[in-house]
């Protein structure tokens, strides 16, 4: 799946990976492994703003089991993939408190992040396997275990 999430995210084959932490990408493409990597491309496309970043993140318990972050040049176009620093996926701690640091240590390191996502990891497998993508994230919210932030104003209408 590693280079199917490059290709997806048609990615010059010189910028693609940089920064990967070998645990959260396999765990990456072990939830990934049935999703069509267009709609990865698609999201990104879609939510994550020119000249920024985004970050997902997937939590099983207090631990971050999974991570993404797709930087995208001032054109709209990926520019790099990368994870969440190991020494901040270490720091565990309740979803919440892990998202605010991840999302602090990809402005640090990546510059503006234009959508941060948090979700537990049970929450993600139905999030990727729903037919209704918004659904499936208030369903995750009202659970307790999502967490949303940034949140840019495409996918604040999509779940409005």
């Amino acid at each position: 799946m590693a280079d199917s999430i490059v290709d997806a995210l048609a990615l010059d084959p010189g910028t693609g990976l940089r920064n990967v932490d070998q645990a959260q990408w396999a765990h990456l493409e072990e939830l990934l492994k049935d999703t069509a990597p267009v709609d990865l491309a698609a999201a990104v496309r879609t939510f994550v703003s020119a000249g920024s970043s985004a970050v997902v993140g997937i939590f099983d318990g207090n631990r971050l089991w999974a991570s993404l972050v797709v930087s995208v040049d001032n054109s709209g176009a990926p520019a790099s993939v990368s994870t969440i620093d190991g020494t901040v996926a270490r720091s565990g701690g309740e979803m919440a408190k892990a998202a605010g640091e991840a999302v602090r240590w990809v402005q640090a390191h990546q510059g503006p992040c234009s959508l941060g996502l948090f979700v537990d990891k049970g929450h993600a497998e139905a999030l990727l396997g729903a037919s209704d993508k918004a659904a499936a994230l208030r369903t995750a919210s009202a659970a307790g275990g999502l967490v949303l932030s940034p949140v840019p104003p495409a996918l604040a209408v999509a779940l409005a």
